[in-house]
């Protein structure tokens, strides 16, 4: 009986000797892969960086001419809406002057009549 004691003792302390290697195995594992995947996106990050540099080293003695053109265009557009916004302007005044206008002939027209309708009186 001594015997199955010593022996449950020992296979449980190996238990426990193959459970901490175990455990230290998945903890090396975890960190090597962590280091991998940081050292994987670094260097995909420095090509991509590379890449970039390139491309607009030589796009961009292309694009700045178009830029230019581009901000001129606009400049264009901005003059030709203050123009517009100008010409809305003058549209409405007019339009007020002739609302007025209109009124005054309105008045014009009542005055007449009030005048023939004293007229009638007399």
């Amino acid at each position: 009986m001594r015997s199955i004691w010593v022996t449950a003792f020992a296979v449980a302390g190996a238990t426990v000797a193959f459970a901490g290697d175990w455990k230290g195995d998945i903890a090396k594992r975890a960190v090597g892969n962590a280091v991998r995947n940081g050292l994987a996106d670094a260097a995909r990050d420095a090509a991509l960086d590379a890449a970039l540099d390139a491309a607009s080293d030589a796009v961009g003695s292309h694009v700045v001419p178009y830029a230019v053109s581009r901000i001129d265009d606009i400049n264009d557009y901005v003059e030709i809406g203050s123009a517009i916004g100008d010409g809305v302007d003058v549209a409405m005044r007019a339009a007020d002057i002739a609302d007025t206008l209109d009124n005054v002939a309105d008045a014009a027209k009542v005055a007449k009549k009030i005048g023939k309708l004293g007229k009638l009186r007399r």
